[in-house]
């Protein structure tokens, strides 16, 4: 048996002292490798993953208009006891995406659900829990104040607004967010072009015979 000093080379132990190193490679790549300048539209589906291309400004204000953030009953603030308590008249029912269209006055109140529109006349929403109804009426006490349970329009993102940075990469939250803002379509970075190629005289692409000392190229799958 030969001694490992003695031991011809395998495979495995030698190494060309002339070749490149990777790190040294990455370097010269990575050197020679331009920035993607170029920019495309695509739809909001097809954005995730992808890089914004410029700002994202809010078109529109969210929420788009002061609503409701309980169910309860929606009415003016000056009509809150401050003392004791008070009855109002209950004129309708505001859903979210169905406002109640009138107006509504002194000692009237409208039946109101979380995220519909505050009608006209309402700056405050008494939570159900805290009013007592019966037939169209409800009784209310001192313990509310003026402007509870209402966000505001613009409250969370005003028109206007910056909500995303060039740079952004797209990913779910964003794409909610996006959504959110009625936006369709945003302007992101063109996708590098990636190309990979194998070589050698004794490759041959599978489904092709193998002549003597030839074999099948692999790599370029794996590599795909």
């Amino acid at each position: 048996m030969n001694s490992p000093q003695s031991r011809p080379p395998s495979c495995q132990d030698e190494r060309d002292p002339g070749a490149l190193p990777v790190s040294d490679a990455l370097a010269l790549v990575l050197d020679r490798a331009g920035a993607v300048v170029g920019t495309q539209k695509v739809s909001l589906r097809s954005a995730l993953g992808r890089v914004l291309a410029q700002p994202l400004i809010s078109p529109v204000d969210v929420p788009a208009h002061r609503n409701s953030a309980m169910d309860g009953f929606a009415l003016s603030g000056a009509d809150l006891p401050e003392t004791g308590a008070a009855q109002l008249s209950v004129l309708g029912t505001a859903y979210a995406g169905i406002p109640f269209r009138g107006v509504v006055g002194a000692g009237k109140c409208v039946r109101i659900m979380t995220g519909a529109k505050m009608p006209e006349g309402t700056d405050t929403v008494v939570i159900q829990e805290k009013a007592e109804q019966t037939d169209e009426r409800i009784r209310i006490t001192a313990d509310n104040r003026k402007g509870q349970n209402v966000r505001e329009a613009g409250e969370d993102i005003a028109a206007g607004d910056t909500v995303l940075e060039q740079g952004t990469r797209i990913g779910p939250a964003q794409l909610g967010l996006l959504a959110s803002l009625g936006v369709a379509e945003v302007s992101v970075k063109r996708r590098p072009r990636v190309a990979f190629f194998s070589s050698g005289d004794e490759l041959r692409s599978p489904g092709e015979p193998l002549e003597e000392g030839e074999i099948y190229d692999s790599n370029r799958y794996t590599l795909y």
